[in-house]
């Protein structure tokens, strides 16, 4: 799933604070090229040493030779697109109550999802005028909708006949125009922070149980015990960090 960050800067400075990169490190090499230039006022010079030394530094068996195309190209482009500092994205009264009135569950969270990407596009572009551009299978993985194919062509087809959504009239363009984005800016009923389920966040506002993992901050579903802390990553890693301990007092 394509990652969508609200902060960059936050993100940007988490990284260089942890002793280690992601294996796959190219989406946190790209933002950190952008906090370089933008927030350190380094030149595209400086910010491929810069992010070499980071790699030496965070990245497990780091070699120059092979990183480096990738390197010089994300120094070069750094400046090609601001760094991303959202704090939230609003959702108003009035499209709350628009989406209230789709026919299911399932269709709301389709909608909630497409106005939430929209907004989120129309604030890193002042031109976008409510497009979003995101593939159907992105679409309905953030909305937590699990569909074949055909069914998402199916939801898609049936939100565009309330009127709801307009489609690209260009041939295998897939891109949703949302009519429904708010104008009057009614009161502000939900802060959408974080952007991994969409549709998880409307059925929060739903009243449904959910709970907000105590380290990560993913959305998940509470159990029936009410008493869930943690995302199953987290969950996992914290019975690993525990399992490490027990083995390391067996030993002493």
């Amino acid at each position: 799933m394509i990652r969508i960050l609200l902060n960059e800067k936050i993100y940007a400075e988490r990284l260089l604070e942890q002793d280690t990169l992601d294996r796959k490190a190219t989406f946190d090499l790209r933002i950190l090229a952008k906090y370089l230039y933008y927030e350190r006022n380094l030149t595209p010079n400086k910010i491929y040493l810069e992010l070499i030394k980071i790699m030496e530094e965070k990245y497990t068996n780091f070699s120059l030779a092979k990183w480096q195309p990738l390197l010089l190209d994300l120094s070069k482009n750094a400046t090609k697109y601001n760094l991303i500092e959202i704090e939230y994205i609003p959702i108003t009264k009035n499209e709350l109550l628009t989406i209230d009135n789709v026919a299911s569950k399932p269709m709301q969270r389709l909608a909630f999802t497409l106005l939430c990407l929209a907004k989120y596009r129309n604030i890193i572009n002042p031109n976008n005028n409510d497009w979003e551009n995101y593939e159907f299978k992105e679409i309905f993985k953030r909305a937590n909708i699990q569909a074949t194919k055909k069914e998402q062509g199916f939801m898609i087809h049936d939100l565009r006949n309330t009127g709801l959504i307009k489609m690209n009239k260009l041939v295998d363009n897939l891109s949703v125009n949302v009519c429904y984005i708010d104008k009057e800016a009614s009161e502000e009923v939900l802060k959408i922070m974080d952007f991994h389920n969409l549709g998880y966040e409307y059925l929060v506002y739903c009243g449904e149980k959910f709970i907000r993992c105590n380290k990560c901050g993913t959305l998940v579903k509470q159990n029936k015990q009410n008493n869930r802390l943690y995302c199953n990553e987290c969950q996992l890693e914290k019975q690993l960090e525990w399992n490490r301990n027990y083995m390391k007092k067996a030993r002493e």
